[in-house]
C-alpha cells in the first residue's frame, strides 16, 4: 500500500514537472512573437495545450511566468559558461569557448531567446536584474584575459578592462545583428567569422 502511494505521488510529481515545462516552452514561444504587454495568459495556455486552471496552479499571473522564463534563461546561460570554464585549459580557450557555447545556445533555445526579448523591453515591471548579466560577462571576460596573460595564451601588456569590453561589444553586436537578420539562427556562424579577429587581438600566437 505504501509502495503504491509512493508510485502515485511520484507520478503526480512527474506530471507536474512536465506540465510546468510545457507551460514554459509555450510561454517562450508567445513572448518570442509578442511583446510582454501584448501577451495574455490565454495565449500561453492555448500555445501550450494546457488548461487555464492548470496554468494558474503553476503560475499565478503573467509576472510569475515571465520571471520564470528569465530565471531559466539565466540558469541555462550560466550552465553553458560553467561547462566551458571547467573544460578549457587556458584563459583564451575558455573565453572563446564561452562565446561559442552562448552563441549556439541563443540560436537554438526558445526560452533563452524569450528571456533576452523580455529583458530588452522597457516598462515590464519585472523584478529582475536583466542588465546585470551583460556587465557580469565583461567582468568574467576580464578575469579570463588576466588568466590568459598569466598562463601565456594571451599577450602581455593589454589593457584588460578595455579588451574585455571590446570582446563584449563584438559579441553583443553580433547577437543583435543576428536577431534582426533571422532571429539568431546565424549567430553561431557570425561568431565564427569574428573569432579570428578576437584571436588576433588577444593571442600570443595569432596565427593559431
Amino acid at each position: 500500500m505504501a509502495t503504491e502511494g509512493r508510485r502515485t505521488a511520484r507520478a503526480v510529481q512527474e506530471r507536474s514537472i512536465s506540465t510546468r515545462a510545457e507551460l514554459l516552452d509555450g510561454a517562450a514561444r508567445v513572448f518570442s512573437r509578442l511583446t510582454y504587454a501584448e501577451a495574455r495568459l490565454k495565449d500561453v495556455a492555448d500555445e501550450s495545450g494546457i488548461s487555464a486552471g492548470s496554468m494558474y496552479f503553476h503560475f499565478g499571473n503573467k509576472v510569475d511566468l515571465a520571471q520564470a522564463i528569465l530565471q531559466v534563461q539565466q540558469e541555462r546561460m550560466t550552465a553553458a559558461l560553467t561547462e566551458a570554464l571547467e573544460q578549457e585549459p587556458t584563459g583564451l580557450d575558455a573565453l572563446l569557448a564561452i562565446a561559442d557555447r552562448l552563441s549556439q545556445l541563443i540560436a537554438s533555445d526558445t526560452i533563452v531567446q524569450a528571456g533576452i526579448k523580455l529583458g530588452l523591453q522597457p516598462g515590464t515591471g519585472l523584478d529582475a536584474d536583466v542588465n546585470g548579466p551583460y556587465f557580469e560577462w565583461i567582468r568574467i571576460a576580464e578575469s579570463l584575459i588576466r588568466q590568459g596573460v598569466e598562463d601565456g595564451s594571451i599577450k602581455p601588456g593589454l589593457n584588460t578592462a578595455a579588451a574585455a569590453e571590446y570582446v563584449n561589444v563584438l559579441f553583443v553586436g553580433a547577437q543583435l545583428l543576428s536577431e534582426i537578420e533571422d532571429t539568431w539562427a546565424s549567430f553561431p556562424k557570425r561568431f565564427q567569422r569574428m573569432r579570428p579577429h578576437i584571436i588576433d587581438l588577444l593571442s600570443n600566437q595569432p596565427d593559431e
